[in-house]
């Protein structure tokens, strides 16, 4: 049975037009991110080396998916890219940089999702991550969450604004985990962008 906040997005759920538009951003923004790495590595090539080679000595690649968990689980403003792109400067395997972004982005998305789903009643909390959300409460938890969930992921939509969406909507654990699997393949594709902009430098 549909609660009435999904009862309501489901009448005003968005046109065709507005799904392309987004997934024509979410290209723009993967050619913004492969131009950004371009440029940062043409310009501070030796810095990003030094500073990534001391982040993954320091750290290991438990901090490449802290760091991820971080980003996407509480919408921390440094994003996986970064940590990515750290990781690949200080030359570290590439299957070895995947696999611990992949395991902190879906940790991350996880915990995002219970926290907003346990918690999301609380007053000053859901507030804020209304706030946070916006638009996207038109993605997430429709009629057909399945297909929702599909769409939600080929958009520009931040990881962790999906899952709080996917939470504050209580949205069932089979969407979230659709959410979840999709999350794979853009964390392969922005890995392998943040490469191809390390090796065009």
């Amino acid at each position: 049975m549909q609660t009435q906040d999904e009862r309501q997005l489901a009448t005003r759920a968005p046109r065709d037009g507005s799904r392309l538009a987004l997934v024509l951003r979410f290209a723009l923004g993967l050619l913004g991110l492969l131009v950004v790495v371009v440029l940062l590595v043409r310009n501070f090539r030796p810095e990003l080396e030094g500073v990534g080679g001391w982040f993954v000595q320091r750290f290991g690649l438990v901090g490449v998916a802290f760091g991820t968990f971080i980003a996407d689980g509480f919408h921390f403003p440094v994003p996986p890219q970064f940590y990515m792109l750290l990781a690949t400067a200080a030359q570290t395997d590439p299957a070895a940089i995947l696999v611990a972004t992949s395991v902190g982005s879906l940790a991350g998305g996880t915990s995002g999702y219970f926290v907003a789903r346990r918690l999301g009643h609380v007053g000053w909390l859901r507030r804020r991550l209304e706030r946070l959300t916006g638009n996207a409460r038109e993605l997430v938890g429709q009629r057909y969450p399945y297909r929702s969930a599909v769409l939600a992921s080929a958009t520009p939509m931040a990881f962790s604004v999906l899952c709080y969406v996917a939470g504050l909507l209580r949205v069932g654990r089979g969407p979230l985990l659709v959410l979840l699997v999709l999350r794979i393949p853009k964390i392969v594709l922005y890995y392998y962008l943040v490469r191809m902009g390390w090796r065009l430098s």
